[in-house]
């Protein structure tokens, strides 16, 4: 029987993915440093994504925003993750000296693992129509906009909930900072988004976090992405994604009866609002809108730690 190890052989070609792999320290890790970080690694959780659920009688605008922007596939990937990998994975992508070597690159199990942009929205099947290296829009000013939680309507609320599960990885639904404030706003005004940038910016800023108790993100994505370039992930433990979005959710947390124009009202850009004084107060007062919803996500956890597998 022919030897396929032949396919390893560092000789065989200067293709740009072996390069990361010739430079591997071990089959699992880019370096010792790696190999030290794991253990730090080790004891953080992972963050699971969530499925929604269409619910045409209560969320009809969530379910067309969706398919018009081709963002079907956002919604029903989450898949359970392999615990190993995961761990795996970010331990490797963690800028230690000298590796790894690019930006949006980890490594598991001797495959390099590219989780920029292009792979994302490849993986995705999402299109991104803007300039390279594009992100969120500001006004004409350069000033930012932030959204309370008191001006959210029901399906802002919705989508909020769907970016902290699988856009803008969040383990308290109360924190709507500078970024998720500007990336809600695009979405409900159907401004154009790089999904593959921003989660993998994510990716990479979770990666790279000094605070250790920091949850592992995207674990669902990143077991697709290592499964296409033919990481072993069958071997348990895994992790289930997060109770789905579903209408009992909605009727629950984001229920209410504004419409989107009152909505767009309170969230103008702030050159556009007759009290120009509101854009300023809206992020300090982010916060305190939401108390209600911290008890929410202590409840989740409780409940999501029950649906580990393995």
């Amino acid at each position: 029987m022919a030897s396929s190890s032949g396919k390893r052989i560092k000789t065989l070609g200067p293709k740009r993915k072996d390069k990361e792999l010739d430079r591997s320290y071990s089959n699992k890790f880019l370096s010792r440093k790696h190999e030290c970080q794991f253990n730090v690694v080790q004891d953080r959780r992972l963050l699971m994504e969530r499925k929604a659920r269409l619910i045409p009688d209560f969320a009809q605008q969530f379910g067309e925003q969706l398919e018009n922007r081709n963002w079907g596939k956002l919604a029903t990937y989450p898949a359970p993750a392999n615990i190993a990998v995961i761990k795996e994975f970010y331990t490797n992508a963690r800028r230690l000296r000298d590796h790894p070597t690019e930006d949006y690159l980890s490594y598991v199990r001797g495959h390099a693992i590219r989780y920029g942009p292009d792979s994302i929205n490849r993986f995705l099947d999402t299109e991104w129509a803007g300039v390279p290296g594009g992100h969120f829009q500001r006004n004409r000013n350069g000033v930012v906009v932030n959204i309370r939680r008191a001006d959210l309507t029901p399906l802002a609320k919705y989508w909020m909930e769907f970016s902290n599960a699988n856009i803008m990885s969040c383990s308290h639904v109360s924190d709507i900072t500078v970024s998720r404030s500007l990336l809600l706003y695009c979405v409900l005004r159907e401004m154009s988004i790089n999904i593959g940038q921003v989660k993998g910016n994510e990716i990479q800023v979770c990666a790279n976090t000094m605070n250790n108790k920091t949850p592992l993100g995207h674990p669902s994505l990143i077991t697709h992405l290592c499964e296409l370039v033919g990481v072993n992930i069958s071997a348990p433990p895994f992790e289930r994604p997060r109770k789905a979005i579903y209408e009992a959710y909605y009727r629950q947390y984001c229920g209410g009866d504004e419409t989107m124009d009152e909505f767009h009202n309170v969230v103008a850009w702030p050159e556009d609002q007759a009290q120009g004084s509101r854009a300023g107060a809206a992020g300090a007062s982010a916060m305190d809108d939401e108390d209600a919803f911290e008890d929410v996500a202590d409840d989740e956890e409780e409940e999501d730690s029950d649906d580990s597998m393995g």
